[in-house]
């Protein structure tokens, strides 16, 4: 059927079934109506001798009948020089796919699930992924969730970053922030900015030097000789948790390395190897056990086809750090207020376990250890040109240093030195009777 295309033609009921197919009579354009109400023009013409069916990329107007039917002028003429337009509509429509997944991989909850997929957990293989997806998911993404990450300014990172230290970061009916955690924040956003930047040739941080919110004061807390000795009578009746507490102690170890112990990794002359997917530095770390130490893993109980030392289940490392942790702190300050003049007015310090290390380290220094010793016990790459050439192992002088650490924490878990928080000697409630108490709550 031939007819004028008109307004009336074009908007004419839908046939109650097939279709109707109208031929413009001013034009090559073809007018098709479905019985569902679909409505198309198009144009039937030959590509280097192959029948095509091009159809117009706008609706089916009025309005746009006039640019219609020129365009139908221009698809003939290319078409008859032997250029296929659906080349172009193709190289179009790959531009524009190409363009929404470039913009859907730049949404700020993309770019970190990459960043923690392929950098933080797969390359680098970070032992503090979970603490950096924390940060990120708590204080980041809870804010910028669905915003393209080349939008984010660096007004936008200030503004985040003052509500982190002024704790306005809500989750849920919480807060969260505070003036030790924002730069932790920042560090966090700084090396997932510094990986996009390398991915997206379209993408500059915004981050730039002196966008820290006030300085950081590194954390120096040291376990006094009294803490150490209520803390030491307390792990016997502890559990795998003690277990680990007393290692921390004798290796002078991060928590991570100690609970993810492999009997795989411990030689038969009781050399403790460190794998480097496990250390910090990247580089494998070699601790010579002492006899305090080995006695500690040989009492750990072993379960069949499990390797691993610190375990309650046979099937993962122990984990429940927190809770047991806060357990043995209220332990520990039962323990210093007994016989005191004043109990309420006696408070424990807080320490992390972390601090073992640092306190491991400072006994090592009254035993009369060098620092460079004790630093190669930790672990710690030595800087200068030290660390560059001297490729001597130290093996005898750290397992030199571990034994004397050993034996300066025996003295002072079996001294009755006077207590330096009540200025009396301390009554230790010996373990049996109070730990098991306190433990037998979280399990092992």
């Amino acid at each position: 059927m031939r007819k004028t295309l008109t307004k009336m033609v074009l908007e004419q009921r839908s046939p109650a079934s097939g279709r109707i197919e109208i031929r413009d009579t001013d034009s090559l354009l073809l007018f098709r109506l479905t019985a569902k109400g679909h409505r198309s023009l198009s144009i039937r013409t030959r590509v280097n001798g192959e029948q095509v069916r091009l159809l117009y990329p706008e609706a089916v107007t009025i309005d746009n009948l006039a640019a219609a039917r020129i365009w139908a002028l221009e698809q003939i003429s290319a078409c008859k020089k032997g250029h296929d337009p659906r080349d172009k509509a193709k190289a179009e429509a790959k531009a524009n796919r190409i363009a929404a997944e470039r913009s859907e991989r730049r949404i700020f909850e993309n770019v970190m699930d990459a960043y923690m997929k392929e950098e933080v957990r797969g390359r680098k293989k970070n032992r503090t992924a979970d603490q950096t997806e924390r940060r990120l998911e708590l204080y980041v993404k809870s804010q910028w969730s669905g915003r393209v990450i080349t939008d984010i300014s660096r007004s936008d990172v200030h503004a985040l970053l003052n509500d982190v230290r002024d704790r306005k970061i809500k989750f849920g009916r919480q807060k969260y922030g505070g003036p030790v955690v924002v730069n932790h924040v920042l560090a966090a956003i700084r090396a997932m900015f510094n990986w996009w930047q390398v991915q997206d040739d379209e993408f500059i941080s915004p981050i730039v030097r002196g966008m820290e919110k006030g300085k950081v004061t590194k954390r120096q807390r040291v376990l006094s000789d009294e803490e150490l000795r209520i803390l030491w009578s307390l792990l016997p009746g502890s559990g795998v948790f003690g277990s680990i507490i007393e290692l921390l102690l004798l290796t002078a170890q991060r928590k991570g390395e100690v609970s993810a112990m492999a009997r795989t990794e411990i030689g038969r002359d009781g050399i403790w190897t460190i794998p480097a997917e496990r250390y910090k530095t990247g580089l494998p770390n070699v601790v010579p056990l002492t006899s305090k130490a080995q006695i500690v893993i040989d009492r750990q109980k072993k379960y069949e086809g499990c390797d691993l030392v610190f375990t309650t289940n046979g099937t993962t490392e122990f984990s429940g750090f927190g809770k047991s942790k806060e357990r043995l702190d209220e332990a520990m300050l039962a323990v210093m207020r007994v016989d005191a003049p004043n109990p309420e007015n006696i408070q424990l310090t807080p320490w992390r376990l972390h601090d073992l290390r640092r306190t491991a380290k400072t006994l090592m220094q009254r035993a009369g250890v060098r620092p460079d010793i004790s630093e190669r016990v930790l672990g710690h790459v030595i800087a200068g040109v030290a660390g560059t050439y001297d490729r001597y192992d130290y093996f005898e002088e750290k397992r030199d240093a571990l034994e004397r650490l050993g034996k300066l924490l025996d003295r002072i878990v079996n001294s009755t030195a006077p207590n330096a928080t009540t200025g009396v000697s301390a009554t230790i409630i010996p373990a049996k009777t109070y730990a098991f108490g306190w433990m037998r709550r979280s399990g092992p």
